[in-house]
């Protein structure tokens, strides 16, 4: 469970490779209920995870520690609910939820989140307890999990997955499309980027015309696990990571709600289109 952020494709070893989940960020420069302590050098991200871990189920809220990108035992996650819903110290709002989070769900969350660090779980205000929890141990989600950097052959086999469906996009109605460049920063993962006001019927034909599942790659890929259960063939591209502009995102007040969740809707449906497929291939 990781907090939504714009252009951050969810990435494994080869980001998109079979789902896509775009993120997004809430981010409104609001002051915390409790800042979290700034842990001195010493002190270890995993002795900070078990601390936070600690204090978080002494309070009664499920969580599990897991390893980060380093492979330290370092990072902690929300389990066992349906539907979580919180806001960081620094303003980041993230959430996971089994079904839809609907809108009333987003009016309570607001209703407690108020302008600070706030914690919802099915519907019931943990923000109290998460926000001592964090100022005690001197956790931070984003510090936790540790350095992760795309190997540069990936960013490369990323983009040009990504700007051979772009081309397409193009071709089809959409030439304002731009190819992928490299990010500045190797954690983040390329992206093909869609006008915000496409609607929803646009987007479909738009993935009907371009699809972001290869069948041709899913099957050698399928091929080569046969002979090999690990790795992937020298030709084989990811997915394509297609992500959506929205508006505000790089003010100092972040930006609107409405166009988080439009993002959000749109990104759904990217990823249905890739679930349909496998629906119709038996899963």
């Amino acid at each position: 469970m990781k907090p939504f952020r714009t252009f951050i494709c969810a990435a494994a070893v080869l980001a998109c490779t079979m789902a896509l989940s775009a993120c997004t960020q809430d981010n409104h420069d609001l002051p915390s209920l409790s800042a979290p302590a700034t842990p001195s050098a010493s002190t270890s991200l995993e002795t900070i995870a078990q601390t936070y871990y600690d204090c978080m189920t002494d309070a009664g809220i499920t969580v599990e520690l897991k390893q980060n990108n380093q492979g330290q035992l370092a990072v902690v996650d929300f389990v066992g609910a349906d539907t979580v819903m919180w806001r960081q110290p620094d303003g980041d709002v993230g959430n996971f939820s089994t079904g839809d989070i609907t809108e009333q769900d987003w009016d309570d969350f607001e209703s407690i989140s108020g302008d600070g660090t706030a914690l919802m779980i099915d519907g019931v205000d943990y923000s109290k307890q998460y926000g001592q929890c964090l100022a005690e141990s001197g956790y931070d989600e984003r510090t936790a999990e540790g350095n992760y950097e795309m190997d540069p052959v990936q960013i490369e086999k990323q983009i040009t997955s990504n700007n051979i469906w772009a081309a397409c996009a193009r071709e089809n109605g959409w030439p304002d499309i731009q190819d992928s460049i490299a990010p500045s920063d190797t954690a983040i993962t390329p992206t093909v980027v869609l006008p915000l006001t496409i609607t929803d019927d646009q987007l479909w034909q738009l993935l009907q015309a371009c699809s972001n599942v290869d069948p041709a790659q899913i099957e050698e890929m399928q091929q080569w696990r046969q002979t090999d259960p690990t790795g992937f063939p020298d030709d084989y591209l990811p997915d394509p990571c297609i992500d959506f502009d929205v508006p505000g995102m790089s003010s100092p007040n972040g930006p609107e709600q409405a166009d988080v969740d439009r993002m959000s809707h749109l990104i759904d449906i990217v990823n249905q289109n890739r679930e349909n497929y496998y629906q119709q291939q038996g899963g």
